[in-house]
């Protein structure tokens, strides 16, 4: 929450991929203009490391949304975090507010935008709003909202369809998918851990945390183990000698090998050396 700096600067110091300070929902109506000069006090002040340095901001639209624009400290962040995103024409509306920032505060880098699908209609626009910014890089699974607005439980059941549509829509446009919290219970790090894995299995590439009991096994999730990843090199290693032979079938391990698995494998090396340069850069 943008309103409290202690809780701000203990995230700025966690062993986490990046760092929300929110302006939405975890703050009342009556204290987000201190949330705004807080949270402007924060990136000038704190040492975030190489952590990804996240606004989110009020919806486009709101009255709300206008101050925080106005507020935002677009040459001290990297992303800005929208809520409540429905078609396309308000990632559109974004692009031109922080075209407006970043010009202001002498921004030559654009802004990346993580999109927020939470309602039926944006999860019914879900591929339009992928395809609609040209910053957005990845797309965020709003459980609560969209559970609240459906009616429907916050299960894995209930919640499998309208987490693979969003996978769906961003692998379209090429952009990361992000899993909500599991707010189920916050502190439980095995309930985390297996609410993560029902994540990747759905193909998303991360999640947003609540609480410090989650990142070790989220990240432990979300990182290729050692053993996936020497598979996954053997896999296209044997894929590229077949093509040198001028074939266009290999095995492995015996087993056949399909060009899609092919796809898969690369994707895990890639996962992996992401990983590794982020433990790098942050020792």
């Amino acid at each position: 929450p943008g309103n409290r700096a202690e809780r701000i600067a203990k995230a700025a110091g966690l062993p986490v991929d990046g760092v929300t300070v929110d302006l939405e929902d975890g703050v009342g109506p009556d204290q987000k203009a201190e949330a705004r000069a807080a949270m402007v006090t924060a990136f000038r002040t704190l040492d975030f490391g190489p952590r990804e340095r996240i606004v989110r901001i009020n919806a486009v639209g709101t009255e709300a949304f206008e101050a925080d624009i106005q507020a935002l400290p677009a040459g001290l962040i990297d992303t800005v975090f929208v809520p409540k995103v429905e078609d396309g024409e308000q990632l559109r509306r974004l692009d031109e507010a922080l075209d407006r920032a970043e010009r202001d505060a002498g921004r030559t880098r654009p802004l990346d935008v993580i999109a927020t699908i939470e309602t039926p209609r944006g999860m019914l626009k879900a591929l339009d709003i992928a395809d609609a910014g040209q910053r957005t890089s990845a797309l965020f699974f709003g459980s609560g909202d969209y559970s609240a607005a459906t009616g429907q439980m916050v299960t894995e059941r209930a919640l499998q369809v309208p987490r693979a549509t969003v996978v769906a829509a961003a692998a379209a446009a090429g952009l990361q998918a992000i899993d909500a919290a599991y707010f189920t219970a916050v502190k439980d790090a095995d309930a985390t851990r297996a609410d993560a894995l029902v994540a990747r299995e759905l193909g998303f590439d991360g999640k947003v945390i609540f609480h410090p009991n989650q990142i070790a096994p989220c990240d432990a999730v979300f990182s290729p183990d050692p053993a996936e990843v020497a598979g996954a090199e053997r896999i296209v290693a044997a894929h590229r000698e077949a093509l040198a032979r001028g074939e266009g079938v290999a095995y492995v391990d015996g087993e056949f090998l399909a060009i899609d698995i092919v796809a898969m494998a690369a994707r895990i090396i890639a996962r992996a050396r992401q990983v590794a340069a982020r433990d790098k850069l942050g020792s």
